[in-house]
């Protein structure tokens, strides 16, 4: 991170100082810059929690560090605790005891403001808030799971719910694309995916009767942990008999020895493998033929309209019947009419999903049968 800047741009931590109150920006504008209860400190928190001289961001080469000054309660970025000294950019959250601070590149004003709240572009003020948002939701663990039935084509039959991940937290409307990309941003997609498959371990017991598969999303910055398959199998035990699925999304699937060796190993423990969004990218028609999966989800894209779309009713058609071959089962995602239902029936997909049949619900609101 250079701190060397041609415009009037400066490190600034912003924080609210008060419930309630505006957040305010303090330019980082003396180094080492320490942080505490007293009034020693540049910034100053009134609060019993943070020690008198709690931590303090200091200059190393050309970027900046935080160091924790051996306080009580502990410094922490990014939800992870400072030990020793911790490299910072900008966006970065950092917590003393309970109070939150975020790390910015702002505009200062002139020497007499202390405290400013303008500067910084509309897109940094975005990531900034996305950033607290996120951390948020993943210190107070605030995810749920919603349950959409996956059901046969031919008879409405439930083959089984795909587990989707929704957060708790109070004044968030985002959806999970969105949470997950502000997580992958910020290198925590790999933790917000396993809290999301624990909060859907905990529902899914009381899922209805019908339908004995559940299909829970793998991210695709899961793929290299060592423990995944381990973290899987005792995810698929702790379902009581249902099978579970494994879903990943088809961009993840570029190296064909290392998902050969997934599903290998998934195999061996019971589990099933869904490539998920098949079409919404670049389709890996190769190492799809080198690992099938046991069912392949087609990209929303790919069905919404397509009654009217002769073009993709050939591709999809065309697509079925290589898969059917190969005993793979298709699963048509995001139907929200009969007629593209009907057109799904005729090109040879056997299994859907999407608001026509059931929209996203709580397990205690899901129903077991369809029209």
């Amino acid at each position: 991170m250079d701190l060397v800047s041609e415009d009037l741009r400066r490190p600034c931590l912003e924080h609210q100082p008060d419930r309630g109150d505006s957040p305010v920006r303090v330019p980082v504008d003396v180094l080492p810059f320490r942080i505490g209860r007293s009034r020693a400190a540049q910034l100053v928190l009134e609060s019993p929690r943070v020690s008198k001289l709690h931590a303090e961001i200091a200059q190393n080469g050309r970027g900046l560090v935080v160091r924790d000054l051996d306080s009580r309660n502990g410094t922490f970025v990014n939800g992870e605790r400072v030990r020793g000294s911790r490299a910072l950019s900008y966006g970065d959250v950092l917590h003393l005891a309970h109070r939150e601070l975020t790390l910015v590149l702002a505009e200062v004003l002139g020497d007499e403001d202390e405290e400013v709240t303008l500067g910084g572009t509309r897109d940094e003020a975005e990531r900034h808030l996305g950033t607290r948002h996120l951390f948020r939701v993943l210190t107070s663990r605030a995810v749920t799971s919603v349950f959409q039935a996956i059901v046969s084509l031919e008879d409405q039959s439930v083959i089984g719910y795909e587990a989707l991940g929704r957060t708790t937290l109070a004044n968030l409307d985002w959806d999970a694309t969105t949470l997950f990309r502000v997580a992958h941003e910020r290198g925590k997609a790999e933790e917000l995916s396993r809290m999301m498959r624990t909060a859907a371990l905990a529902q899914a017991g009381s899922l209805p009767v019908r339908g004995q598969r559940v299909f829970m999303n793998v991210h695709p910055d899961e793929m290299l942990r060592g423990d995944l398959l381990g973290e899987l199998e005792r995810a698929g035990e702790a379902l009581g008999g249902r099978t579970l699925v494994a879903e990943i999304h088809e961009a993840a699937i570029a190296a064909p020895a290392q998902m050969r060796h997934l599903r290998t190993e998934l195999s061996a423990r019971g589990i099933e493998l869904a490539y998920d969004d098949f079409g919404a990218g670049r389709s890996r028609l190769m190492e799809l033929a080198e690992v099938p999966p046991d069912f392949l989800k087609l990209d929303m894209g790919l069905i919404r309209g397509i009654d009217q779309s002769p073009a993709r009713q050939e591709l999809v058609a065309a697509l079925v019947k290589v898969m059917r071959d190969r005993g793979i089962q298709v699963i048509a995602e995001g139907i929200e009419t009969v007629a593209e239902q009907s057109t799904c029936v005729a090109l040879g997909c056997n299994l859907g999903q999407g608001f026509l049949i059931q929209h996203p619900a709580a397990v205690g609101d899901l129903r077991e049968t369809w029209p």
